[in-house]
């Protein structure tokens, strides 16, 4: 996957054009009648099945993206502290 953990501004460029993009989506999606209709996408055969997979894989990235860098520490992070040398 992308590795986005160290520059910040890398990280916040795929962000921001993650949602621009799935803003264009909706958009045109409503632009072209979607969501017009009585029967919305999510009744059609296989539409929750489609709705669920899509929601699943945004949610995994979703999270890789925001809670690795809060959750990532250095290789030697328990060593820094160390303070057992006196004993």
């Amino acid at each position: 996957m992308i590795d986005l953990v160290g520059d910040r501004a890398k990280r916040f460029k795929v962000i921001f054009l993650a949602a621009a993009l799935a803003l264009v989506v909706c958009a045109v999606t409503f632009a072209m009648g979607g969501y017009r209709e009585p029967e919305f996408f999510l009744q059609k055969p296989g539409g929750m099945v489609v709705f669920a997979f899509v929601g699943c894989w945004i949610l995994i990235i979703l999270a890789k993206l925001v809670l690795t860098p809060l959750l990532q520490r250095d290789e030697d992070y328990y060593e820094k502290g160390c303070d057992d040398s006196d004993v």
